[in-house]
């Protein structure tokens, strides 16, 4: 999860996404929208240190248009998430 998605590669983030639904069996549902927690398999989650300056942030609930708010330590314990810098440099 990132703060800002432009600074990540658009056609490679849906190429990775793309390929990891269908690989470990997640239904379809819009790129952006999928929920980093409450699938069958456990999702690798990386949410980059900088969400973890805001009080709340809003997550992906499985659709367009569906979010949900939500404190970040929460978000990553939640997820299991692994914090790491995910911008290009």
């Amino acid at each position: 999860m990132l703060p800002d998605r432009r600074h990540v590669r658009h056609r490679d983030f849906e190429r990775v996404v793309s390929e990891a639904q269908r690989d470990i069996g997640i239904p379809p549902c819009p790129t952006t929208g999928v929920p980093p927690f409450g699938h069958s398999t456990q999702l690798r989650v990386f949410v980059d240190p900088d969400l973890l300056q805001y009080d709340e942030v809003w997550a992906a609930a499985g659709t367009w248009n569906d979010v949900f708010g939500i404190e970040p330590h929460k978000l990553v314990e939640a997820s299991r998430g692994e914090v790491t810098d995910l911008k290009r440099t």
